[in-house]
């Protein structure tokens, strides 16, 4: 169904229109009298014959066919009738006000999905129930009950707000326009009966008003559709900024894999989403900041470093240790840049990155101007931050025009923020709008400045390049049975897929596990092999460095002893006795596929100590070896990669190969929902990595 009608009418309806202050129905009318709004528009209410100049009538079976959009601000009691009649009219959409739906009880749920049935069986776009409503800025049509003073929206490139709170949908859209930030739409969602953010996400991503939308999201509910969407508006050249919340642990305790542990749904959204360009931001301040800078910043997204340029020794070792905490790269002045710089400042202050101006910027104001310069000129840097003390209004005068002539006068590619060096600061509101007219976003605060530009920055380096399996490509290959399979059948099905196991044996006897011994050679592990085994080392299902016949027998008798014991009710499918395995760094590579989100890899370091670590990243399967890389050196323990404390440097290709193998496994089998390789051994650079242990969980095909 299109929405086109509900965003864009060119007729309303409010039913439930009312003259009472603070009613739902005075709101959204008052609203559309403050945007002058000149098309059709129609008022519904028994209890009046007229409101102020309009008439007003007593049922929608009054009005004329074919209405857009009716707001419907009256009680949820009479909200599925009024959908109905609606319908009967050939109304084009319908925004539900009212609450007490799906958010509060069953009876509640049970009326959403009637007010959704009626509307689908119409064609008839439903936003919300339990929503804020819609305001579009490019066509002036307010359709919200909450106050929304005018704004005119003259730009071609704005910001669109969706939020499933109407709340947090208002605190961004007025944080945006206070900046002087064009907001094209702002949309709130609710409890999205019918219409969903994707639907309003695929609608703006194709407004030529629109060129970035920020969206707050409690739960993505159609995920297929938002990672296509993602997808496609990286391609048009929007963006998308998404604050979502509840980063639970809860699903983690329930899990049955190591991996399960350690991942939640947040975790497996995260790494789907930013892999198809999708600035993921963690606050409200985020949200709201990254689009400042994607709408006013030159070139955003150009490649470099940032430059910080400071007017304070202290400051650059503050600037240091935070940047290097939020991983906002400060690279080195090059040699050019430092000779260039270094002619223009006092001998006790060589040029740096950060860059201290020192107090020869109060007598000498064409420096701004000369530093600025020739950090435009350094390739070096894609972005460079003004942090100034302006401790008084009369600071701010002196300083800032000198700040404002020298942004005005560049021409690189760089863009350039302006951040005061203390947030309540008085500086003259023309100095910020004077600073904004030349596309310098305005911060009050260097913190709040780098964690926004830290964002930006992941959005412009991050490759996220999916392959054309990860888009469901590849063929699939026959469905396996749903249950646990044990390591044995695991490691068989790897081994199809080019990876390393050690040398092994399945056996089911102490004689075929003492001719297989003789075969392979010692030292040995032994490890018992059932489906209601999952986690061996804890049943005490392992028995490791086996030096001789003796010690197998040994072996052997005293897992038996202990599972008959203590395990009474597992069956053994038999015992899997392999060669131990040559040194080296020890990971684990797991993997979830939670439905529509699609699988999604997860690289830790530790092996059994991983989820007391916690040093995890996610990786969506099919990503290119470049961002597996870039993953993988991105966990806090990376440095053991390249050697640590006389080790030789581990064979990083190799995990990478793993990583790219399971991920083909699981796209042809996505019946898979999750894997566990735990651990996988890194040897010496050359030498490959080994598949210790493994263990899939098959859910319905």
């Amino acid at each position: 169904m299109s929405i086109s009608r509900l965003l864009r009418p060119r007729s309303v309806a409010i039913v439930g229109a009312s003259s009472t202050p603070g009613s739902l129905g005075a709101g959204v009318l008052a609203n559309l009298g403050r945007f002058r709004f000149d098309k059709p528009l129609y008022l519904v209410n028994p209890r009046y014959d007229r409101i102020g100049e309009r008439a007003c009538a007593r049922s929608i079976s009054e009005l004329p066919d074919g209405i857009d959009c009716a707001v419907l601000a009256i009680p949820k009691v009479h909200v599925a009738d009024a959908v109905r009649r609606c319908a009967e009219k050939n109304i084009g959409g319908v925004i539900v006000l009212a609450g007490g739906f799906g958010e509060v009880d069953e009876e509640g749920r049970r009326a959403q999905e009637e007010i959704a049935a009626i509307a689908r069986r119409a064609g008839m776009a439903l936003q919300g129930p339990n929503c804020l409503g819609t305001i579009n800025y490019v066509d002036g049509v307010p359709l919200m009950f909450g106050v929304a003073p005018f704004e005119s929206f003259r730009e071609r490139k704005g910001v669109a707000v969706v939020s499933q709170s109407g709340a947090m949908a208002s605190a961004v859209r007025v944080a945006l326009l206070a900046r002087g930030i064009g907001v094209s739409y702002s949309v709130s969602t609710g409890n999205e009966a019918a219409l969903s953010a994707e639907d309003f996400l695929e609608e703006f991503i194709d407004d030529p008003h629109t060129r970035v939308i920020a969206m707050l999201m409690e739960q993505i509910r159609r995920p297929a559709r938002f990672l296509d969407s993602a997808s496609r508006a990286r391609a048009a050249g929007k963006f998308i900024v998404l604050h979502h919340l509840g980063r639970s642990a809860a699903g983690r305790e329930a899990a049955k894999t190591h991996t399960g542990a350690l991942s939640g749904d947040y975790s497996i959204m995260a790494a789907q989403v930013t892999a198809r360009g999708v600035c993921l931001v963690d606050s409200l301040e985020l949200l709201i900041d990254v689009p400042e800078l994607l709408i006013r910043m030159k070139n955003p997204l150009a490649p470099g470093g940032t430059a910080v340029v400071g007017e304070s020794g202290a400051f650059k070792g503050l600037t240091l240790d935070y940047c290097e905490a939020i991983g906002l790269e400060l690279p080195p002045l090059s040699a050019s840049t430092y000779d260039a710089l270094a002619s223009h400042l006092p001998a006790f202050s060589p040029p740096s990155n950060p860059f201290d101006l020192t107090a020869q910027a109060m007598s000498d104001t064409g420096l701004y101007r000369r530093v600025l310069e020739q950090i435009a000129d350094d390739p070096a840097f894609g972005s460079v931050v003004i942090t100034i003390s302006l401790p008084s209004a009369e600071s701010a005068n002196r300083k800032m025009p000198h700040i404002i002539d020298a942004l005005s006068s560049l021409d690189g590619n760089q863009g350039v923020v302006f951040a005061m060096l203390g947030e309540d600061c008085p500086i003259p509101l023309t100095h910020v709008d004077e600073l904004r007219a030349t596309g310098t976003p305005f911060f009050r605060s260097p913190e709040r400045a780098f964690r926004a530009l830290a964002a930006v920055k992941r959005l412009a380096n991050g490759t996220g390049l999916l392959s054309a399996d990860a888009t469901g490509s590849r063929a699939r290959a026959t469905p396996l049975d749903p249950g646990t399979l044990p390591e044995y059948r695991a490691k068989q099905m790897l081994a199809q897929h080019g990876l390393k196991m050690p040398a092994g044996r399945f056996v089911v006897s102490l004689e075929e596990a003492l001719a297989a011994a003789q075969e392979m050679g010692f030292p040995l592990a032994l490890k018992a092999q059932s489906s209601q085994l999952p986690h061996k080392s804890e049943a005490g299902a392992v028995v490791l460095d086996i030096r001789d016949d003796a010690s197998l027998r040994s072996a052997w008798a005293t897992m038996q002893q202990r599972l008959m014991t203590e395990h009474p009710a597992v069956k053994l499918d038999g015992m899997l006795l392999e060669r131990m395995s040559e040194p080296g760094v020890e990971i684990i590579i797991g993997a979830r596929n939670e439905g529509d989100w699609g699988p999604v890899i997860m690289v830790g370091l530790g092996g059994i100590l991983t989820e007391l670590l916690q040093d995890v990243v996610f990786i969506p399967a099919g990503v290119e070896r470049a961002e597996i890389e870039h993953a993988l050196r991105s966990l806090k323990g990376a440095k053991l990669f390249d050697g640590y404390r006389g080790s030789p440097p581990a064979d990083v290709d190799a995990a990478i190969s793993v990583v790219e193998a399971l991920s083909a496994l699981l796209l042809r089998h996505p019946e898979i929902v999750e894997a566990d390789l735990n651990p996988v051994r890194l040897h010496a650079r050359g030498q490959g990595a080994t598949v210790l242990d493994a263990l899939f969980v098959v859910g319905k095909s």
